[in-house]
Order: structure tokens, then sequence, then C-alpha cells
């Protein structure tokens, strides 16, 4: 029998077990906690290219630009890496099932949104695979006027779509599944951004259906690919663009908002160029927010050995 994928997990499948995950959480979230150490020890034991690639990491931080706050290269380091992907995934749980506890993050740049928000027109927001960006999903739910569409690589997003209007949560949020750009979605986005919404995309890490659609550019001081998708959209869609990071500190998160353009160009001739220097400047962001967060950078595969 062929090994089956979770994105070919049946409907009923899927919506039931979310639906037991949001109630456990509800309900007993120190017994998932509890369950959640073996599954961390088991990860780190069997999962040979997650430990390799997670010790690379530790080795391009201090290389790149020893710090005596950044984490050693060490197989201890590595265990807390992978720990702290899986509290990550807890708390991410908690902002699908509605939990009080991330109601209110801190948001020092909020008045950027909210200035965008007034002008009428949406925008894109670049994230990463840095911290928790579901938090930063609260932010549509805390503003009745901002909607949040969240671009994802996944044949669930209808369904997920379809779980929280039935449990009446996240009635600004949309997920998009965008398994390739075609002319249908960007001009469902593009009507999107023209009501006044913003479009989430994370801009770190190249899609299965996209390889060879990426550029290599420095970041942690080695070359590394990073795709192309997430800036050719934003020109296409002549809007402006803004990074969005989230972040733990203590019990809360941190919110981390910059411009990025007004507008992304990519002149014909020029084209490949100026990607590369779009995808290079948000590299360099990227990195910045890398360093105050270490242990919260989550690709656990070899990122800097990807092919074109």
């Amino acid at each position: 029998m062929a090994e089956q994928r979770w994105s070919d997990i049946g409907e009923v499948g899927f919506l039931t077990g979310i639906r037991i995950l949001f109630w456990l959480h509800r309900h007993c979230a120190s017994l998932l906690k509890l369950v959640l150490q073996p599954v961390i020890l088991y990860y780190f034991i069997t999962n040979k290219i997650a430990r390799e690639s997670s010790l690379e990491y530790f080795h391009r931080l201090q290389s790149s630009g020893p710090d005596a706050d950044l984490p050693e290269p060490n197989r201890r380091n590595v265990y807390r890496h992978i720990s702290a992907f899986a509290n990550s995934a807890l708390d991410k749980l908690g902002v699908w099932a509605d939990s009080e506890q991330f109601a209110n993050p801190t948001f020092p740049t909020r008045q950027l949104l909210l200035n965008q928000i007034e002008t009428g027109r949406g925008a894109i927001l670049l994230g990463a695979h840095l911290g928790n960006m579901e938090v930063c999903r609260r932010l549509s739910h805390n503003n009745q006027k901002m909607k949040l569409n969240v671009l994802v690589h996944t044949k669930h997003a209808d369904k997920f779509n379809k779980l929280l209007r039935e449990l009446n949560i996240h009635h600004e949020l949309e997920l998009i599944e965008v398994s390739e750009l075609t002319p249908a979605t960007a001009i469902r986005l593009s009507e999107c951004v023209a009501r006044g919404e913003f479009i989430a995309i994370l801009a770190d890490r190249i899609p299965i259906a996209s390889k060879g659609r990426s550029q290599a550019v420095t970041f942690l001081g080695a070359e590394a690919h990073f795709p192309e998708g997430p800036f050719i959209l934003a020109s296409l869609l002549k809007c402006p663009v803004y990074t969005l990071f989230c972040t733990p500190t203590g019990q809360s998160y941190t919110i981390t908002c910059e411009k990025f353009a007004d507008q992304i160009l990519l002149p014909r001739k020029q084209r490949s160029a100026a990607l590369a220097a779009y995808i290079q400047e948000f590299a360099v962001i990227l990195e910045k927010n890398v360093r105050k967060a270490p242990m919260q950078w989550f690709n656990f595969y070899p990122f800097w050995n990807q092919a074109s």
C-alpha cells in the first residue's frame, strides 16, 4: 500500500481531529503539554535531518556574527530548539481555539497597519517561519475593520474555513490555498486588496510546486534560496508591503511590523535583478529578527542546500 501523506487525509477525519484538538486545548491544556514531552524526545531521537539542520543553523548564527546571547551549536540547544517548535505548535492551537491568552499581544508599531486600514486599500504582509504567526491572525479579531486573508499551501484550507465558521470564531479570517499562482487566484487577491483587506504570506520557504522559482541571496553569512512568489504577487497587486513577525516574550508575544515597500516594481528588462534585490532586503530584515529570537526560527531541513 502506498504511503498516505497528511494532505491526503479525508475531510471527515480532518475536521473530527481538529474538533478534538480544539476541545482538548480548551478543557485539558495541561494534559496536552504533558503528552507532548515524549513526542518531542521521540522526534529528537528519530529525525536526523531535523537535528542536523538545527545544528547547521546554530553554526550559521555563530559564524555570521558571534554574540554571547546566541545559542551554542550543540545537541542540548538542538533539543531546546525542537522543544520551542513543539510549544509554538501548542500556542498555534490555542490561537485557533480562540484562547484569550493571545488576545492582546504587544504591538508597538500597530499604528502602521491602522494607518494603512484608513487608506481603504489593502496590503501584503510578509512573514516567516519565525515564532508564531498565528498570533498575528488575532489582529483581525481585535479590529473589525481588518480582514485578513492567509495564503497557505494545503488542500485543507476550505475545510478549515468551514470549521471556523461552524465554531463561529475568526470570521474576519480567510485561508486561501495557493499551490500555484493562477490568473484566477491573482484576480481574487486583487479584489481583496481593493476592498481594503490584508494578504499574509510566509516568504522564507520554497513551496514544493515552486521548485526553480527562487533566488539565491545571503542569509546568516551564506547563500540560501528564498521563494520569488511572494514578491511577484506583491508586484502584480501593486499595493504596499509590510514585514510582520511575532515572537514570544515571557508569557505573551510581541509583534514586529515594518514598512517594506510602497510598491514592488519589477521592470521587465531587470526583473531578475530587481527580484534578487527585494528578496535580499527581506533576508536582511528576517536575519535581524531571527537574531533577536534565535530559538524561534523553525525550518528543520537543509535550508542552505536547496536546489535552485
